[in-house]
C-alpha cells in the first residue's frame, strides 16, 4: 500500500519530489502532498514525458511485427520499417575493413576508459552519462521485478561492477553490463543470496523527428515567394542568413551582417624566430584578406633585450606594409605569466568586445576565425576548440624530409588536447561574470584550468570541439624546477606526451634494443589522414 500511495516525507520540500525518475514513482498511483501548481505543472510534463517514450517503444516493436511479418507472408518490407524494424542484435552492423569496427568504451561505476581519438585515456564519468546509466538501470530493474509477486522473490540493485558500452550511428546506443545484484527469497524458506549477471542491452533510436522554432507554412511560403520574389521580409532572420544572394529579377541585395571584429590576444617573453612564423601565418590569415581583427601583443621584457627590439621593429614592418591594419604592442612588467599578460590585454576592451586568447605556437586558418564568431555568443556562449598538437618533427619523420603542411591529423603526427583550456573565444563581458584570470599564478601552466572551471561553475555555456582550423606546432618544452609542484608536475606531463605516438616511440625503443625488429612501414603505421 505505500508503494501505491506514494507520500513525500522530505522536510521543508512542501510538496517539492527532487527526483521523480524512480521506481517508486512509476509504481505509485497517487502522489502526495501535490497543491503547488508550479510542481503540479512539473509533474505533468513529467508524466506527458514518459507517456511520450511508452509510444515510441511501442511504434519500434510494432515496426519490429511488420518486418517479422513481412517474412511470413513473403511482402516487401518498407525502407522505414526495414531500419527501425531490425530485432535487437549486437551484430545489426557488419564492418567491411578494420576502419568500420565501432569500438566499445569500458566503463566502472565512475570511470569510462576509452582509447578514440580525442579523448584521454581514462575520465570521470559525466552527470549525463551517470543518468543515463542509471536510467538504464532502473529499466532492468524493472524488468526483472515485472512478475515479483507471483515468483516470490525480489531482486534489489547493488552496482555496477564493470561494463562496455559504444552508440552505433545506424541503431543507438549498446551496453554490457555486470551487474551486482541482491536475491531476496520471500515464498517459502526466506533467504537473501548476493548474485552477478551480465545484462547485455540496447536502446534503439526511433524515428527522426524535425520541429521548427517558428513553424512556417510550406504552402503559404511558397505562393508568397511566388508573389514577390525580389522581396525578402516575408523570411524570418534565421531565414535571410540562407539568402546571401540577390535574388533574380530585383535591383535588391541582401548585405551580409559584419563581421564581429576578433581581438587576438598573444603573450610574448623572447621567442623571437616563433614570432616570424606566427606573423606570417597572421598576414596570410587575416592581413591580406583584410579581415576585421585587431591583434594585441603582450610583451614581456627579457634578460636578451635584443629579441624584444627585434620583435617591435617586426611589428613596425608590418604596420608599414599593412597601414590601415589595427596592431599594437602592450608592454607587460615583470617575470612572465600569461594569466597576468591576458588580464592586462582584456582590460583594454569593452564588455561587448570579442577576444581570441591565442599564442604564438599557434597556427590558424580563416575557416577557424568563422567558428570562433559564431560558436561564440554575448551573454550565452563561450568557446573553448580542442586544439590539434604536434608531436616532435625529428621522431615523427625520423630523417626525412618534413611536411609543409601543418594541417595533417593522423596518429603519427599529433594528438588532440582534450586537457588543454588556454585556447578561447569569449566576450569580455562574459570574462566579467565568470570571475577573470587570476593573476597569481605564475609561470606555465593551471591559469588555463581556473579559467575553464570558471565558466562551468558560472552558468554560461562552454561549447568544446576539436577544430581542424588550428595547431599547436611542436616546440621544446622546458619545465622550471622552481615552478609549483602542480605545475611543474603538469608542465612534465605535457613534454612527455609532445615527443610521439605510443607506438612510434615503441617502435624506436624497439629498433634500438632488438636487432629482429623490422619496423612496419608508414603506409600500415599513420593511422587515417585528414587535411585541411
Amino acid at each position: 500500500m505505500q508503494q501505491l500511495f506514494y507520500e513525500n516525507y522530505e522536510p521543508n520540500k512542501k510538496g517539492y519530489i527532487r527526483d521523480l525518475h524512480n521506481s517508486k514513482i512509476h509504481r505509485a498511483m497517487t502522489l502526495h502532498p501535490n497543491k503547488n501548481p508550479p510542481y503540479q505543472y512539473r509533474l505533468h510534463s513529467y508524466m506527458l514525458s514518459r507517456k511520450i517514450a511508452e509510444l515510441r517503444h511501442r511504434t519500434i516493436q510494432l515496426h519490429r511485427e511488420i518486418v517479422q511479418m513481412s517474412k511470413y507472408s513473403n511482402t516487401e518490407v518498407h525502407k522505414d520499417d526495414l531500419q527501425l524494424g531490425i530485432p535487437p542484435s549486437f551484430m545489426r552492423f557488419h564492418p567491411h575493413q578494420r576502419e568500420d569496427i565501432l569500438e566499445w568504451e569500458f566503463l566502472t561505476g565512475k570511470y569510462i576508459y576509452s582509447s578514440a581519438d580525442g579523448q584521454p585515456p581514462r575520465r570521470g564519468m559525466d552527470s549525463s552519462q551517470k543518468i543515463a546509466l542509471d536510467d538504464i538501470v532502473m529499466q532492468v530493474m524493472e524488468m526483472i521485478n515485472a512478475n515479483a509477486k507471483t515468483r516470490g522473490r525480489v531482486i534489489d540493485f547493488k552496482e555496477i561492477q564493470y561494463g562496455y558500452r559504444r552508440v552505433n550511428p545506424m541503431y543507438g546506443a549498446e551496453y554490457v553490463l555486470d551487474l551486482l545484484l541482491l536475491y531476496k527469497k520471500h515464498k517459502g524458506k526466506a533467504m537473501t543470496v548476493p548474485v552477478r549477471r551480465h545484462a547485455y542491452l540496447q536502446q534503439t533510436f526511433s524515428k527522426i523527428q524535425f520541429t521548427e522554432e517558428e513553424e512556417i507554412d510550406a504552402r503559404e511560403l511558397a505562393s508568397r515567394i511566388n508573389q514577390d520574389s525580389g522581396s525578402l521580409s516575408f523570411l524570418s532572420n534565421s531565414l535571410k542568413m540562407l539568402v546571401p544572394f540577390k535574388l533574380g529579377g530585383t535591383n535588391a541585395e541582401y548585405k551580409e551582417p559584419k563581421e564581429t571584429k576578433i581581438n587576438i590576444l598573444v603573450p610574448l617573453s623572447g621567442r623571437y624566430e616563433i614570432f616570424v612564423r606566427f606573423m606570417a601565418n597572421f598576414e596570410k590569415t587575416c592581413l591580406i584578406p583584410n579581415q576585421n581583427v585587431k591583434l594585441l601583443l603582450l610583451l614581456f621584457s627579457t634578460d636578451n633585450n635584443t629579441e624584444k627590439m627585434k620583435q617591435v621593429e617586426l611589428m613596425r614592418e608590418y604596420h608599414m606594409k599593412y597601414p590601415k591594419a589595427d596592431m599594437e604592442i602592450k608592454s607587460v612588467s615583470g617575470p612572465f605569466s600569461r594569466a597576468l599578460a591576458l588580464d592586462v590585454g582584456s582590460s583594454r576592451f569593452s564588455n561587448d568586445s570579442l577576444l581570441f586568447y591565442c599564442d604564438v605556437d599557434l597556427l590558424f586558418t580563416a575557416d577557424f576565425m568563422k567558428r570562433c564568431r559564431s560558436n561564440t555568443i554575448l551573454g550565452e556562449q563561450s568557446y573553448f576548440p580542442i586544439i590539434f598538437s604536434q608531436y616532435d618533427p625529428k621522431v615523427v619523420y625520423a630523417g626525412k624530409v618534413q611536411s609543409d603542411n601543418h594541417y595533417v591529423y593522423t596518429l603519427k603526427t599529433g594528438l588532440w588536447r582534450h586537457y588543454g583550456f588556454g585556447i578561447t573565444c569569449v566576450y569580455k563581458g562574459d570574462l566579467i561574470q565568470a570571475g577573470g584570470f587570476d593573476v597569481g599564478i605564475q609561470g606555465w601552466g593551471l591559469e588555463d584550468v581556473d579559467l575553464f572551471n570558471k565558466f562551468v561553475q558560472s552558468g554560461i555555456k562552454i561549447f568544446r570541439s576539436t577544430d581542424i582550423g588550428i595547431v599547436h606546432v611542436h616546440h621544446a618544452v622546458i619545465c622550471d624546477p622552481n615552478l609549483d609542484p602542480k605545475q611543474y608536475k603538469m608542465c612534465l606531463g605535457s613534454k612527455a606526451s609532445s615527443h610521439g605516438s605510443t607506438q612510434q616511440l615503441a617502435e624506436l625503443w624497439l629498433e634500438k634494443n632488438d636487432p629482429s625488429f623490422q619496423r612496419i612501414s608508414n603506409n600500415n603505421n599513420n593511422g587515417s589522414m585528414r587535411t585541411s
